[in-house]
């Protein structure tokens, strides 16, 4: 019954709020797509985190709160992306392979993680914490309180979508 509960308030939330963050969104990413996966995001999260949310102000606040900080984190990966783009540009020309080549595996680095970042919060997590932190399915599993498969599923559509991309082998 408590879970009906939070589901009919959370559906209640999203249904009030998710067009207006999407709209502040878009306006300052001015990409519908990015927009949208900022706002799901943000809903996701706050879906996994609802046992242990604290709000000390409204709830309109707080998720432009969070809208916020997902552009600060947006804007920061754009900035980044450019930078190594404009290094890439100005050394290429003197001839320099090997900088290139380190550039160029940058760069890689990079359009994987941008991609990584517009998984769903809880499959980005996971895959996080198998490649960076190399967890085991099972040890992850504990950590985030899942089943094993779910674990196992989340990191096969990771995969899944990094290979439509040409970012996985």
């Amino acid at each position: 019954m408590k879970e009906d509960n939070n589901q009919s308030a959370f559906n209640e939330l999203y249904g009030r709020y998710w067009k207006v963050i999407y709209q502040v969104g878009l306006k300052n990413l001015e990409d519908e797509d990015l927009a949208e996966d900022l706002v799901h995001d943000i809903f996701v999260d706050l879906w996994i985190r609802r046992a242990d949310l604290e709000i000390h102000t409204t709830f309109a606040g707080y998720i432009h709160t969070c809208l916020k900080n997902r552009l600060v984190d947006e804007y920061r990966k754009d900035s980044y992306r450019r930078k190594v783009h404009a290094e890439i540009r100005r050394n290429s020309s003197d001839g320099s392979d090997q900088l290139f080549e380190d550039f160029a595996c940058a760069d890689l680095e990079q359009r994987l993680m941008l991609e990584v970042d517009r998984f769903p919060s809880g499959m980005r997590q996971i895959f996080l914490l198998s490649r960076q932190e190399q967890l085991s399915p099972s040890e992850i599993a504990e950590k985030l309180s899942l089943s094993v498969q779910t674990v196992k599923n989340q990191i096969g559509g990771a995969v899944k979508r990094l290979r439509m991309k040409g970012l996985h082998s």
